[in-house]
C-alpha cells in the first residue's frame, strides 16, 4: 500500500492523474459555459487584464482567452501549469505561483478564483494574507468573483460513503466534519494498488465570506448560487458565487 503525505494534501492531489479522472465531468465545456455566463453579466472591456488565481491546468483562462481577453493564469502546481503552458498565445500566459505570496499591484481588471480554490489552509493568517494579495493586485474598481461550495447544504446533506468505478478504477470517498473543515478521504484502488489522498476545505459560510471580503477592503456586489447565476439560497444552492468590488 502507497499512502501519501497528508501535509499540504493539495499538493499531492491535484497532480495526481486520479484527480483528473475522478472529477473529468468538470471539463473545458463546463468551464466555457460558466465563463461565458460571468461575461456576459460582468461585460469586460476587450483591452482588460484578467487573473486566474490558483488557474489548475488552466480551464477557465483558456475559455476567458478564446473570448479575446488579456488572461494570465497561476498556480503552484508545477505539473498543471506545464500542461497549461501548451495553450499559451499572445494574450494567454501560465506561471507556477503559490497565491499565498503577493503577485503584482493595482495590475489586474479582474481576479477569479474559482472552482472552491480557497480555505485549504489551516491557519487564518494564510486565508487573510491570499484576500489581502487579491485585493492588491486588483487596479481601484477591480472585479473579484470566488466560487466555492455552498457549505451549508454540503455540510446539511452531507453523504458520508461512496464508492465510484471509472475506468477499472475503484474510488471509496469517505466525508466527515473534523475542526471546522470539510474533509474528503479517498481511497484509489488501481491495478491491485492502493492509494490515499485527502480533500480539506473550510467550512466558510456566506456570512464569513462575505465579512471576509468587507475587512479586506472590497465592496460585496452579488452572490450567485449556481453556474447558471441563480439566486443563491442557503438551503438549496449548490456553489456560492461572491462578486466583490475593489473600492
Amino acid at each position: 500500500m502507497a499512502e501519501v503525505e497528508r501535509a499540504e494534501w493539495f499538493r499531492y492531489w491535484f497532480d495526481s492523474p486520479y484527480y483528473d479522472l475522478l472529477y473529468r465531468d468538470r471539463n473545458q465545456e463546463e468551464a466555457d459555459l460558466f465563463v461565458n455566463k460571468l461575461v456576459s453579466f460582468l461585460h469586460p472591456a476587450k483591452n482588460c487584464r484578467m487573473l486566474d488565481l490558483a488557474c489548475g491546468k488552466g480551464r477557465y483562462a483558456i475559455a476567458l482567452s478564446k473570448m479575446g481577453f488579456n488572461v494570465t493564469g497561476i498556480d503552484l502546481s508545477e505539473k498543471s501549469i506545464t500542461i497549461a503552458q501548451k495553450n499559451e498565445s499572445s494574450h494567454l500566459e501560465f506561471y507556477i505561483h503559490d497565491m499565498r505570496k503577493p503577485f503584482m499591484v493595482n495590475y489586474y481588471d479582474y481576479i477569479f478564483n474559482l472552482f472552491t480554490s480557497l480555505g485549504y489552509f489551516d491557519n487564518e493568517r494564510e486565508n487573510n494574507a491570499i484576500v489581502t494579495n487579491i485585493y492588491n493586485a486588483l487596479k481601484p474598481g477591480g472585479i473579484f468573483v470566488l466560487d466555492f461550495v455552498n457549505i451549508e447544504k454540503a455540510s446539511k446533506n452531507l453523504s458520508e460513503y461512496e464508492e465510484k468505478d471509472i475506468d477499472e478504477v475503484r474510488f471509496l470517498v469517505r466525508r466527515k466534519i473534523i475542526d471546522g473543515f470539510l474533509v474528503k478521504d479517498i481511497k484509489v484502488i488501481d491495478n491491485g494498488m492502493q492509494y490515499d489522498f485527502e480533500e480539506k476545505v473550510q467550512m466558510f459560510t456566506a456570512p464569513l465570506l462575505k465579512q471576509s471580503m468587507e475587512k479586506h477592503g472590497f465592496e460585496v456586489t452579488h452572490t450567485f448560487g449556481d453556474y447558471n447565476l441563480d439566486a443563491f439560497d442557503n438551503e438549496s444552492s449548490d456553489r456560492l458565487i461572491i462578486v466583490c468590488k475593489k473600492k
